[in-house]
């Protein structure tokens, strides 16, 4: 790959000693460079970044100048405004890489605007796709039913020269927008492609991507099947986090956090707001399943306990996308315990 490209990965907090050992196999399978980003995460946390990057010259460390964790949005606007690469590249922080993964995509690098890949494994190819009758543009759902791309937030590269053009011409970065906050000149464009009702609302980076596409930029969505991407890990982390600087550990941390979501779930559902409608989409049920199964079992490996089960799971390409990334991820975690684990070596 003759282009250098450097991708941003956002940790928050409550999430670094679990997801850092990921960066091994990003290393490990492709020559890029890597920017470690603490979002709002603690100084011990902070610590364990900087010494992961400490004498690994494709490594870098950027500590947000937040005492408290940006929205995912936010810290993209940040981080595009600073970055003066010619691509702007961030993936999620529970992506891990079992192949050489840039192989499907940097081909078609000169051909788009932005190149978009990472769908979450738990994510079958029919709930990828943003249909009529929904009013809510999930960050999962990555092009329409007509095949027009809505590209996503958990694995992406930009054109760095012409998105920073496109947003200070337009004032529009990766914000969320419900309908009202979408520009006048694009909502017929919108609404002649089914995306478009007083209750639609669009989630991280969508407007800006659908905009692009408006003002005659392409956009690509792609599958790299060696990215592993577990999905909604660093929600939890976040969550979790937060529940235990508020001293809420053990049976009482359980206890406050069943009841806060029954009480923000009540709430979502007597609003109708775009979290609720989001909870009733095909993917639903495997976001809400796989998430704390991924998240228990990188406890489990940290904390050497027994490892949970895989969740029971009648889709069977996702049950075995599911045991390997469980066999991959149980195989890293005992290689860094061992010191065996390769890091920054390329591929053979």
């Amino acid at each position: 790959m003759s282009v250098q490209l450097t991708f941003h990965i956002v940790y928050v907090p409550g999430s670094v000693a679990y997801l850092l050992p990921f960066v091994a196999t990003l290393l490990r399978w492709s020559p890029c460079r890597f920017r470690l980003v603490a979002n709002g995460c603690t100084a011990a946390e902070v610590a364990l970044l900087q010494a992961r990057c400490a004498g690994e010259a494709r490594l870098e460390l950027l500590v947000l100048p937040t005492n408290r964790p940006l929205a995912h949005h936010d810290a993209l606007n940040y981080l595009q405004a600073r970055c003066q690469e010619d691509y702007f590249a961030f993936m999620d922080s529970d992506i891990l890489a079992t192949g050489l993964f840039m192989d499907a995509i940097a081909p078609h690098l000169n051909a788009h605007a932005g190149i978009f890949a990472g769908a979450p494994l738990w994510m079958r190819p029919t709930d990828r796709i943003f249909r009529p009758e929904y009013d809510v543009v999930c960050g999962e759902h990555d092009r329409t039913a007509a095949g027009l791309p809505l590209g996503g937030t958990f694995f992406a590269i930009y054109d760095n020269r012409a998105l920073t053009d496109f947003i200070h011409a337009q004032g529009m970065g990766f914000e969320m927008r419900g309908w009202s906050q979408i520009p006048a000149t694009l909502r017929p464009w919108l609404a002649e492609r089914d995306l478009a009702s007083p209750h639609h609302w669009f989630d991280t980076g969508k407007v800006l991507n659908l905009a692009l596409q408006y003002q005659g930029a392409t956009l690509a969505v792609l599958d790299s099947p060696d990215l592993v991407h577990l999905g909604g890990l660093s929600f939890i982390a976040k969550r979790n986090w937060y529940a235990a600087e508020k001293g809420l550990r053990g049976v009482g941390g359980d206890v406050y956090r069943t009841l806060r979501a029954a009480y923000g779930g009540l709430r979502r559902r007597l609003r109708n707001d775009p979290v609720n409608r989001s909870r009733k989409l095909p993917f639903g049920p495997r976001r809400r399943r796989y998430g704390p199964y991924f998240s228990a079992l990188l406890a489990a490996l940290l904390d050497g306990a027994p490892l949970p089960s895989l969740p029971a799971e009648e889709d069977v390409t996702v049950r075995q996308r599911a045991a390997l990334a469980t066999a991959a991820i149980t195989a890293l975690y005992h290689a860094e315990q061992t010191g065996k684990a390769p890091v920054g070596e390329q591929p053979c």
